[in-house]
């Protein structure tokens, strides 16, 4: 699941009042999905009728979430449960309560596997998969059918198609992100692992410089520089942003996650879409992201927080949660018709078999590395060879001082 970033929205009782009185506080993060405050209203007089006491869900943006966090986390006040980022997982491990005493055995087992495990560090379970996503192509079906084309299943039909339907400042072929900001790393992680790309080779040195390194990142630059075929100024737009361009019909084409389906249904009714896998290099991926529930070390109602558990991943709640936009963390739920019947959510969850995920390292100062490294190739001021040389011997720099 991305983070989607949102103007602040605070649902239920403020962070002071929720801090200040008895009872559960959860802390969650929007994402920007149709519905997500109704539903988080439904869960939290749900989970205080079943529990007895009164459960606080607090909702805000993912802006200052990292500060926010490390904030609870040094002074050991805030909130008893909390949705962290994957990235941010072994950075605010000394701060979590390992879950593995306190999830029901028979909620593992209805997991998939490869999201429950996402959450295990130094063998430890860090926390439940709270929203996860895969990813996937979004394409205009009018304009593609107009102009005789099949939707994209390659790197060269991606191209070719954007050429063909870029037709500015109406519509751009292929809509990229490329602002320093969360999430525009993740579009070129796509090209970077189909490519045959791994983060740090055999030997724990960073491969982002590898040859496949370099081919993701020269055809994302020259996508938007060479053939023109993206909205133009490529750095001062964010994925969001971006993503508004395809609502506003003035893209071909957008790579995404899910939520999306539903944002665009939404805000963009008019619009006629289609979902296909990522266009391929040498191998078909998807980028798998997590947000993960956490047990803060600090709270001093564990056993609370242990049967909130128990309310929130009923299937009737995470089949209604995921439904708003995301991708199910446990199979029962993705069985269900939504994601089975309607040909845009089965996109996203059959390609879960070839998901690919950042690794589950202290993260958050390499993706900003990344993000620069990015900047500089697409702003022309080095060729990616270059930015993606420094990055690597930045990034060993930084593990270097991590260990």
């Amino acid at each position: 699941m991305n983070r989607i970033i949102v103007g602040a929205t605070v649902v239920l009782v403020s962070a002071l009042a929720a801090a200040q009185e008895d009872g559960l506080w959860v802390q969650v993060w929007s994402y920007d999905m149709p519905g997500e405050e109704a539903y988080l209203e439904q869960l939290a007089q749900t989970a205080s009728a079943q529990l007895g006491v009164p459960v606080r869900i607090t909702f805000d943006k993912w802006d200052d979430a990292h500060e926010t966090i490390a904030n609870w986390g040094e002074t050991a006040e805030g909130p008893d449960l909390v949705v962290v980022a994957d990235i941010w997982l072994t950075e605010f491990a000394r701060y979590i309560e390992p879950m593995d005493a306190t999830v029901p055995e028979n909620l593992k087992d209805e997991f998939f596997p490869v999201l429950y495990e996402k959450g295990i560090y130094n063998g430890d379970l860090l926390g439940l998969v709270w929203a996860t996503s895969t990813k996937a192509l979004f394409y205009r079906t009018d304009l593609f059918e107009a102009a005789g084309i099949a939707p994209p299943s390659t790197w060269m039909e991606q191209l070719g198609a954007a050429v063909a339907l870029n037709n500015p400042p109406e519509v751009y072929g292929l809509g990229l992100p490329g602002k320093r900001e969360y999430e525009t790393d993740d579009n070129l992680f796509f090209y970077f692992w189909s490519a045959g790309g791994t983060f740090f080779d055999e030997d724990g040195k960073c491969a982002l410089n590898s040859e496949a390194g370099i081919r993701a990142l020269e055809f994302y630059v020259d996508l938007a520089n060479k053939y023109q075929v993206t909205q133009p100024e490529l750095t001062t737009w964010n994925r969001k942003e971006t993503r508004g361009l395809f609502e506003q019909g003035r893209l071909a084409m957008f790579a995404t996650g899910p939520w999306a389906i539903e944002q665009f249904r939404t805000n963009a009714p008019d619009i006629e879409f289609g979902v296909v896998p990522l266009p391929v290099d040498r191998e078909m991926v998807t980028q798998i992201i997590t947000d993960h529930l956490v047990l803060m070390r600090h709270s001093e109602r564990k056993e609370l927080a242990a049967r909130f558990l128990e309310v929130a991943y009923t299937h009737e709640q995470r089949l209604a949660y995921t439904r708003l936009g995301l991708i199910p963390e446990k199979r029962s739920v993705a069985e269900d018709a939504h994601f089975q019947d309607d040909p845009y959510w089965k996109i996203f969850v059959d390609v879960i078999p070839y998901g690919r995920t950042i690794p589950l390292i202290e993260w958050e100062e390499i993706g900003i590395a990344i993000r620069e490294a990015m900047y500089q190739a697409l702003s022309g001021r080095m060729s990616p060879r270059e930015a993606l040389d420094a990055l690597a011997e930045q990034i060993d720099q930084m593990r270097a001082e991590q260990n």
